[in-house]
């Protein structure tokens, strides 16, 4: 199958070495790529904008972002991608699917780079640094929302009403409050909401799990 044809791949051996750095490959024509990032000469440009690689699956890849062609697309919904490593991911949504585990907690996820956000939570690590002030974080998703807030111009902004963000992910939990969506849903009653936080809170309720504790006295809460 798909699989032992992949797994053959790392079992060959990998006779086609670099000889500038450690690189080496089982595909002549994977070292012909790779020893294009010593040249440094980007000779696959795109003729719409500044953009440029190494790799020429990389352009097409790209020049796909500018005719919007999608020709990856799922066969149980609307969704489309140029992308077949993204319409794999997107499968896993549909199948439950969510092969990447913590090794510390229960949390399991469909895609590695929500594993290895989530691992730097556990570490404390924020590798993603402001420039401009003291500001990190674990997650790069996190740091982009904060530099605009260097820019000074909250671009996302709410067509019912005053209200502007940096975040388009802000802005949509917003639009919620104006249509009354509440689209978090408890899995063990009717509770439901429109806010990660206030659902995370309730379920704490179910648990009977009570971390907000008193330093003063014995008194504990699920809620703060």
């Amino acid at each position: 199958g798909a699989l032992r044809a992949h797994l053959k791949m790392h079992r060959r051996e990998k006779s086609n070495k670099c000889n500038q750095c450690n690189f080496a490959s089982s595909w002549t024509s994977a070292l012909k790529k790779h020893k294009q990032t010593h040249s440094g000469v980007k000779s696959n440009m795109c003729n719409q904008c500044d953009f440029a690689s190494y790799d020429e699956s990389n352009l097409k890849r790209h020049l796909q972002m500018h005719s919007g062609e999608k020709p990856y697309k799922c066969n149980q919904c609307d969704y489309a991608s140029n992308r077949k490593f993204h319409l794999g991911t997107h499968l896993r949504t549909h199948s439950g699917d969510k092969p990447y585990k913590c090794s510390q907690c229960e949390y399991v996820t469909t895609q590695t780079n929500h594993l290895n956000s989530h691992l730097k939570r556990h570490s404390g690590e924020k590798s993603n640094k402001c420039k401009q002030c003291d500001y990190a974080s674990s997650e790069p998703s996190h740091l982009r929302t904060h530099l605009k807030t260097h820019g000074g111009k909250k671009s996302n902004k709410c067509d019912q009403c005053d209200y502007a963000t940096y975040s388009a992910t802000t802005l949509k939990r917003h639009l919620l409050r104006h249509s009354g969506e509440k689209t978090l849903k408890c899995n063990q009653c009717d509770y439901s909401s429109n806010r990660q936080d206030a659902l995370k809170s309730h379920m704490k309720t179910h648990s009977k799990e009570k971390l907000n504790k008193c330093d003063q006295c014995m008194f504990a809460s699920s809620r703060i």
